[in-house]
């Protein structure tokens, strides 16, 4: 995946800056407020982004949910180039412009500066079984940070300033309020469930939702399913409008953080 100019040169970031694979959506923010102004919007700490080094991170509303999901990248000039799931570009330039009218700062989509590879379909699964959920257009503001395991991640700093939404993060951080987290499941069906859609028990009870849903073999969908801590045991579920579902629970590459 390369960053093309007027030519059809190689410019900006390199290959082994931005990873090739699923398609995927960039933002550009340039001006001398750029990193000023994001550090007081991200969950992420922007002053340790190098050009040799990227950071993950979120963007919130001040309740704390997030609108999207990004890894930041930087040029020798400075400018940010945030990588984000297609479905949710104009989404996020719109939030952030909300906050960046006192700022020196340009945001813009510059998604169609960048060929994408062809592999997105391994690239997504990788991503899936990382424990790694896309904020899409129909999650956009569903979840907070920790629903999606972003605080085992590395996606949150605990040690930055003040950001939009930071109080309702730190607070689920430190009093341990996160009461849903994410989990890997696999089951049988034809139909892959969509981002967002509503789970429930045997009982007909709400018990959360889909975050990131992928077939990978015959009648086989695997999910990262955000499920209320006292339903995450339970391996019958109905997903969306399917029937009630066996579930089997696969373990995630990390540990979630146990709530203080």
């Amino acid at each position: 995946m390369t960053q093309q100019d007027s030519s059809g040169a190689s410019a900006g970031l390199s290959e082994t800056t931005i990873q090739s694979g699923a398609a995927r959506g960039y933002i550009k923010l340039s001006g001398p407020d750029s990193r000023k102004f994001l550090q007081g919007q991200v969950t992420c700490d922007i002053d340790s982004l190098t050009p040799a080094n990227s950071v993950n991170g979120a963007h919130c509303t001040p309740k704390g949910r997030m609108v999207f999901l990004f890894s930041a990248h930087c040029d020798k000039d400075d400018n940010i180039i945030l990588q984000t799931h297609p479905s949710i570009v104009d989404i996020a330039i719109a939030s952030l412009k909300k906050y960046a009218v006192f700022f020196k700062t340009e945001i813009s989509d510059i998604s169609d500066q960048y060929s994408e590879g062809d592999n997105s379909s391994s690239a997504d699964l990788e991503r899936l079984r990382s424990g790694i959920a896309d904020v899409v257009a129909e999650t956009s503001e569903m979840f907070i940070p920790q629903m999606l395991n972003l605080d085992a991640l590395g996606y949150i700093s605990f040690k930055k300033g003040c950001y939009t939404g930071q109080e309702i993060v730190a607070r689920a951080h430190y009093r341990g309020a996160v009461k849903r987290r994410m989990h890997h499941l696999q089951f049988s069906s034809e139909l892959v469930p969509q981002a967002g859609d509503e789970i429930k028990n045997s009982e007909g009870q709400s018990i959360g939702n889909i975050a990131s849903a992928l077939k990978t073999g015959d009648n086989n969908i695997e999910v990262l399913a955000v499920l209320g801590d006292k339903f995450s045991h339970l391996d019958q579920m109905q997903i969306g409008d399917q029937p009630l579902l066996s579930v089997t629970h696969l373990p995630l590459p990390y540990e979630i953080p146990s709530t203080p």
